[in-house]
């Protein structure tokens, strides 16, 4: 499941945008081009059960400075709960799947991402893992999975994963915090990714729905101004 509406029909998306574009400024559409121009979903992140609000926001603003499109949260026991003061409204930048009504969250979070032609990555210690410098991104479009602060991946997801990735370490510790991390995973294969050749930015079909809802976030009185839009259309097509 996602947080997103209903899809908008393709026509009215393109058509509703341009008219929320008159009540924003030229500097914040440019800067939504920039930043949705730079967006990926090669590859997304899978968050699964983790509980303390300040890891969960910290996930969310990694995923945006990296560029990171859609975020898949799991919550079979710990509800994903967010601190506005890291997250620092980026939140509403992203696509997020929350998976929490299913009997089995994780195995429908999984089945889903590899029906949609993600290859599942445990971030894990596992006894046939790849130390993350190896990991291959040529091999096709990766879900990286990431686990909560106490128990990490839970044996499902460790038992649906095609690959195991690991972060070398040199310490007393086994692991990092979930949100370092997030974030040195990310930092690693997003800066490997935009220096291939890999075909890794969004389409212009999918870049048009995010930009509709970056607009809805944007602009003052967003709602009434469509349904103003929606009533001049429709006088119009009458």
């Amino acid at each position: 499941m996602s947080d997103r509406p209903a899809a908008d029909p393709p026509n009215h998306i393109g058509e509703l945008s341009a008219y929320l574009t008159r009540f924003v400024t030229e500097e914040r559409r440019t800067r939504m081009e920039q930043v949705l121009g730079e967006r990926t979903r090669y590859l997304t992140v899978v968050v699964e059960d983790v509980y303390q609000p300040h890891n969960a926001s910290a996930v969310l603003r990694t995923c945006d400075c990296f560029g990171i499109q859609d975020v898949h949260i799991i919550e079979n026991r710990n509800r994903y709960r967010l601190n506005p003061g890291v997250e620092l409204g980026t939140a509403q930048w992203l696509t997020l799947h929350r998976y929490a009504k299913a009997e089995h969250n994780s195995k429908d979070a999984l089945d889903r991402l590899r029906a949609a032609g993600y290859r599942i990555v445990a971030t894990s210690p596992h006894a046939a893992d790849v130390p993350l410098a190896r990991f291959d991104l040529e091999t096709g479009p990766a879900a990286l999975l990431f686990g909560n602060e106490l128990e990490g991946l839970s044996s499902v997801a460790l038992e649906a994963a095609d690959e195991h990735l690991v972060i070398p370490m040199y310490g007393f510790v086994e692991s990092f915090n979930i949100s370092v991390s997030a974030a040195i995973v990310l930092h690693d294969l997003s800066t490997r990714l935009r220096a291939s050749g890999l075909a890794y930015h969004l389409s212009p079909d999918e870049r048009a729905p995010i930009m509709l809802e970056w607009l809805r976030s944007s602009v003052g009185r967003a709602d009434a101004l469509e349904r103003e839009y929606d009533a001049r259309r429709k006088e119009t097509d009458a």
